[in-house]
């Protein structure tokens, strides 16, 4: 499935400046066809390629797993870092 996204990637791009030049090509059902739907469906597929892609690539953040925290006391969470004063 991974591969089937990193090909999609190039690919619409592809028909998103195919839809720029010639949107007959990319809508060619369509008698009078304009390059906004033609463009319109290359950006599509490029937010769905590249948010499948990071989906699949990115693990999920499970509960209880990190780094420890540090528990410090209020007077310590209350105080604003200057520069070591």
């Amino acid at each position: 499935m991974l591969a089937f996204v990193l090909i999609l990637v190039p690919i619409s791009v592809l028909v998103f400046v195919i839809g720029l030049v010639k949107p007959k090509w990319i809508l060619f059902w369509m008698k009078e066809p304009d390059r906004l739907w033609a463009s319109s469906i290359g950006l599509f597929l490029f937010m769905a390629a590249v948010t499948a892609y990071s989906e699949m690539k990115l693990k999920p953040h499970r509960p209880g797993e990190g780094p420890p925290r540090q528990e410090r006391s209020v007077d310590e969470r209350n105080e604003l870092p200057l520069n070591g004063r």
